[in-house]
């Protein structure tokens, strides 16, 4: 008797943090702490398709799990499918991020690509090695090495 009663203060002590934490959250959304406005966007702005994938996948497979729990009373076996299936969407939102970044367009903004290119181009002009700024190398150009390397 005592251990059902202990289940049942736990479980209300379990569902009363949740739902704490989640006006806690929803509150901070509504009050612009939290900018969900990037959420679904690339560096560069644009939308992602993969992030929007594996938003609205792992929401289902969480979604059809808790619903499952609350009706079964038990934690239900996953099947090796729906595992196969989130590591595939992950890995598409992994290899995607890596893709963007691979990109100038995924890193830089079009401002900054241009100062890059106007970089590129004085030091082409002036022969530069190597054209730096304060936090690091913008980019490289002519060979380093001396052309005379007798003593």
């Amino acid at each position: 008797m005592t251990m059902g009663l202990m289940q049942t203060i736990c479980g209300y002590g379990v569902c009363l943090f949740m739902g704490l934490l989640c006006a806690t959250l929803l509150w901070f959304i509504w009050t612009d702490k939290i900018d969900l406005s990037k959420v679904l966007s690339e560096a560069n702005g644009s939308a992602s398709i993969s992030r929007l994938q594996l938003l609205i996948f792992t929401l289902v497979v969480a979604i059809s799990l808790f619903m499952m729990v609350e009706t079964n009373h038990v934690f239900p076996a996953i099947p090796d499918g729906i595992l196969t299936l989130l590591g595939i969407s992950a890995s598409t939102y992994a290899v995607g991020k890596g893709i963007s970044y691979s990109r100038d367009e995924g890193v830089t903004t079009p401002e900054e690509r241009a100062a890059v290119r106007n970089s590129a181009q004085q030091m082409s002009n002036t022969g530069a090695a190597v054209a730096a700024d304060a936090s690091n190398v913008v980019s490289s150009g002519a060979d380093p090495s001396p052309a005379n390397t007798n003593n």
